[in-house]
């Protein structure tokens, strides 16, 4: 187990799954630590450079996803942007 994140190391082979559908269930959604990975996986899953939704979106990503991804990035930016230049206007006061 990992430090209380629920997350084992598990191989695949060792679960015997009744149908497909419970198999299903363990497909997986994204790949994190992307960067270092050790062969390409070009399934159309997004592939994040750290851990998912806290970090970069890499080339390889699903396009829709990476506009989203940028336009929450300008998003943020914007507002990080209005509320210093409002800290500024009242500082002064």
């Amino acid at each position: 187990m990992d430090e209380g994140r629920n997350m084992i190391l598990l191989f695949p082979t060792l679960i015997h799954f009744k149908s497909q559908e419970d198999k299903a269930g363990f497909a997986p959604t994204c790949h994190m630590f992307y960067p270092q990975r050790c062969l390409d996986i070009p399934d159309g899953k997004p592939k994040w450079t750290g851990l998912d939704g806290q970090s970069d979106l890499i080339e390889d990503s699903p396009p829709e996803l990476k506009k989203r991804k940028r336009e929450e990035s300008d998003e943020q930016k914007k507002k990080e942007a209005n509320g210093e230049e409002h800290e500024a206007g009242t500082s002064g006061n």
